[in-house]
């Protein structure tokens, strides 16, 4: 009973061991493509590379590409046998199965197996693509049949080829870190970019330092390029620098400082509408137009700053124009200033405007001023009463020379001193006829009683 047991033992031991041996050497053989990774010729070979195999007798594969980069051009010269130890394997046959794919067939007709490794086929490709371009080289619908019509199991390895010289080698990186340093008055918003991309910004308070980032670079050369916006000067400005990289590199970047231009001569204008209604005011700058407000009563318009040539004559004129729907009349005034800083002016629209030119020296033979601080303009209306100053902020000096305020088109006669001398006559007659009158009545009771 032992003996029978020990033996029965032996056998399956036996049949395991059988069972590896067969299994090992049923998924032991490759078949894969081997060409070049980089080609930078018009034409290159690959082969089908088969690795231990035993008794092979025939067999076929399909090899796949894309076509547009390169191809087989001529099927009987560009495809040769294949070759196992000392001998040869035969290529039946071959044909294309689509534009991209290729099939061939092998046979070892007068040899009962071969065993070991080789080659398949080789096959010769003509490139038809640019530099960079790249082709799978796929292997499918393989077949490997032994000499006793049996399949044998295999691997089937792809390849794929880029066109063009490899690359000269890999560059090393290194870990970049980015400070960016604001000296200027104000607190920026800053923007950062590396190699042209943006990297995002960080919004930066004066005489203050920030990090941005670490970034991994190449070995070389690298550009970093700041770029803010400054709200003294009202500029956008940019910075930028090159710097080698060659090892871990800290690098700070710092903005300029640009302070507000202490020689810019400018008016800033501002609009008041003393009239009881809503009012489109446009504005005329040295007779070019610049832009209109619809400015309610009692409000002032924002016209903003208007920025003048620093060899410009010092003298200019502002004119505003309106309709006014009481009157149905358009005006418009005309204010002439010396600007020689920055300053600002305020001109005023009157409440029913119709009499012509009343030149301020007339009333003000000196120049009106104000402030370093504060920028006022006191102005004559077309009534004969002054309008009342209004401050805005600013800096210098404003001179208002001549102030005209005209009825632009007249639809209707100017009532004046001849209509109020007329009603006067008038009044003066009527009472002279009444005491008259009261005369000759006092006289006739005076008859009547003395008789």
């Amino acid at each position: 009973m032992y003996a029978q047991n020990k033996n029965l033992k032996l056998n399956i031991i036996a049949i395991l061991v059988l069972l590896i041996v067969f299994t090992t050497n049923a998924t032991a053989v490759t078949v894969s493509v081997d060409a070049p990774e980089y080609e930078s010729g018009s034409r290159f070979d690959i082969t089908i590379e088969i690795d231990d195999v035993d008794d092979l007798d025939s067999g076929q594969f399909d090899i796949s590409f894309n076509s547009s980069v390169v191809n087989v051009t001529d099927l009987k010269n560009d495809i040769e046998d294949g070759e196992i130890g000392s001998t040869a394997v035969p290529i039946d046959n071959s044909y294309f199965m689509s534009a991209n794919s290729i099939r061939l067939l092998f046979n070892l007709r007068d040899v009962t197996g071969v065993s070991g490794s080789g080659t398949l086929a080789t096959i010769r490709f003509e490139v038809l693509g640019e530099n960079g371009d790249i082709s799978f080289l796929d292997l499918s619908d393989g077949l490997l049949v032994d000499k006793k019509s049996d399949k044998i199991p295999a691997n089937w390895v792809n390849g794929i080829v880029t066109i063009g010289d490899p690359p000269t080698g890999t560059l090393t990186t290194y870990t970049t870190t980015v400070y960016v340093k604001n000296i200027d008055d104000d607190k920026l918003d800053i923007h950062l970019l590396v190699n042209g991309n943006d990297e995002g910004f960080e919004s930066i308070s004066s005489g203050k330092t920030k990090e941005y980032d670490d970034y991994g670079l190449e070995e070389g050369t690298h550009t970093f390029t700041i770029r803010w916006f400054d709200p003294d000067t009202d500029e956008w400005y940019e910075k930028t620098k090159e710097h080698t990289i060659t090892d871990v590199t800290t690098i700070i970047l710092q903005t300029d400082e640009h302070a507000e231009d202490e020689n810019k001569i400018s008016s800033h204008v501002f609009i008041n509408n003393l009239d009881n209604d809503k009012l489109d005011v446009y504005l005329y700058i040295d007779g070019n137009y610049k832009k209109y407000l619809s400015i309610s009563s009692g409000n002032t318009g924002d016209y903003g700053e208007n920025e003048f040539g620093k060899d410009e004559y010092s003298l200019h004129s502002f004119k505003i124009e309106w309709f006014d729907p009481d009157t149905d009349e358009n005006y418009e005034k005309i204010t002439r200033s010396h600007i020689t800083s920055e300053e600002a002016v305020t001109l005023y629209v009157d409440k029913h405007t119709e009499v012509d030119v009343i030149p301020v020296h007339e009333k003000y033979p000196n120049p009106v001023s104000t402030s370093s601080t504060l920028a006022s303009s006191s102005t004559q209306s077309a009534n004969g009463t002054p309008s009342s100053p209004t401050t805005a902020g600013g800096s210098g000096m404003i001179t208002d020379t001549t102030t005209q305020s005209t009825k632009v088109t007249p639809s209707s006669p100017i009532e004046g001193e001849d209509s109020t001398e007329n009603n006067g006559l008038e009044h003066h007659i009527v009472t002279t006829y009444t005491l008259i009158g009261f005369i000759a009545f006092m006289f006739a009771l005076i008859r009547i009683r003395s008789v």
